[in-house]
């Protein structure tokens, strides 16, 4: 029966519902997405902020002048002066907080608002449907609340990280940057998901289950979204020949 057909299954949820990925690293952060309109193409979204960027001094280079501080990006740039830089010509960025600290609560609403504007100013997606996956820094914010591996609505997945936002600002310093990385995450999928999207955080899969072979294990890493952009996954139709 197709119901106890594991491969039909996730055949079904790849081709009917499955809309992407959201991943975040250090310094950058991406939303790779299906195209609802055409089943063969997609898009791959990013944006110059990642879980270390308030934590860090960074040099300012061209492409942060134009991601981060370009007048035609007007939020942005003055949240970006307000959180990362001194007064004067900006140069280089300075630490908002120390790792090992914890920010305020206008610091940590700031570092929420700049990355939702860039995210915005930058032309993201804005309230998509369907099942995303979490990747890379999404999951270790949704394993640092306690969500990681389960399917979520958009609303009860943000309502688990606020809440340990929330545990974490009443704690000891030393959570910088994990409060770092819980607010990314938190504007990220604010910004990009509907309230009744889904979305499910997981590092390790396996590959080829219900098949013929043996299944292997598979490390979902930051560069998943690219891989699924160009394997035929996220609707580019492969090339059964090769």
């Amino acid at each position: 029966a197709f119901e106890e057909s594991a491969p039909l299954l996730r055949a079904l949820i790849r081709a009917r519902l499955f809309a992407g990925t959201l991943s975040a690293g250090s310094g950058s952060s991406q939303v790779t997405l299906r195209r609802a309109e055409s089943l063969d193409s997609s898009q791959v979204h990013s944006i110059p902020l990642g879980n270390r960027t308030p934590l860090v001094t960074m040099k300012i280079t061209a492409g942060h002048e134009e991601a981060l501080f370009s007048k035609h990006m007007p939020e942005t740039r003055v949240k970006a002066r307000e959180l990362l830089c001194g007064p004067g010509p900006v140069k280089e960025t300075r630490p908002a907080w120390p790792e090992d600290g914890t920010p305020d609560a206008k610091r940590l609403q700031l570092w929420k608002e700049l990355v939702s504007s860039c995210a915005v100013e930058r032309g993201f997606p804005i309230g998509q449907r369907g099942l995303f996956v979490g990747i890379s820094a999404v999951y270790y914010a949704a394993l640092e609340a306690k969500c990681d591996g389960k399917v979520l609505t958009c609303v009860a997945f943000l309502e688990r990280l606020e809440r340990r936002r929330d545990e974490l600002r009443r704690e000891s310093d030393g959570h910088g940057r994990a409060l770092a990385n819980l607010t990314l995450v938190i504007a990220l999928v604010e910004t990009v998901l509907h309230p009744t999207a889904l979305i499910v955080c997981k590092r390790k899969w396996k590959v080829g289950e219900g098949g013929g072979e043996p299944a292997v294990d598979f490390i979902a890493t930051w560069t998943l979204g690219l891989y699924l952009k160009h394997s035929g996954v996220l609707g580019i139709p492969l090339n059964l020949a090769d």
